[in-house]
């Protein structure tokens, strides 16, 4: 294995990098795994799903991918939302929709979810994607506060469904995370 030397120390090759660059070199890992308990009320339901993104500060984007699988109902839309555990929240960000109400005017609008009960759904979001919650303190096309809100564990993904329109399964972000 090929060592460099910083400082003196001795370091793997790929660490050796990690000290050396900036942390705004790599995209930031944020995921989290999405269930019936999380819904506030909670509800009981076979479905699952995973969230994973990446955010580039420096470039302004957040790329993501959202699987989901076993919905009980079939899949609506799916949102990053601004609230706290045990809160519900206003819509930062569209992630997906089937229901044709997609914010007018974003320059990266929502693909459909796929469906209907299991399916993943990739894209990328930037400024231009924030729609609010204006009600909650985030107006549209404010990128760094909706990533101090998921900084400080102030945001969920929700998938809604058919049978449940409030959520079926929901996930808590947390930012500031090592990349993958």
């Amino acid at each position: 294995m090929k060592k460099i030397s910083v400082n003196g120390m001795l370091f793997p090759l790929v660490l050796a990098a990690a000290l050396v660059l900036p942390a705004t070199a790599y995209p930031e890992a944020v995921h989290t795994r999405l269930d019936g308990f999380h819904e506030v009320s909670s509800v009981s339901t076979t479905g699952q799903g995973t969230f994973k993104a990446f955010i580039d500060r420096k470039a302004r984007t957040v790329s993501y991918e959202l699987s989901y699988a076993d919905l009980e109902g079939d899949v609506l839309q799916s949102h990053i939302h601004f609230g706290r555990p045990d809160t519900n929240g206003g819509i930062a960000v569209f992630l997906c929709t089937n229901l044709g109400n997609a914010p007018a005017g974003v320059p990266n609008p929502p693909p459909a979810c796929p469906g209907p009960r299991s399916g993943m759904v990739s894209g990328i979001f930037a400024t231009g994607d924030v729609i609010g919650p204006g009600g909650q303190g985030i107006a549209a096309g404010e990128f760094d506060e909706l990533l101090d809100a998921i900084d400080a564990g102030a945001t969920y993904v929700n998938i809604h469904t058919a049978l449940f329109p409030g959520g079926e399964l929901r996930g808590h972000l947390k930012g500031k995370t090592t990349p993958f």
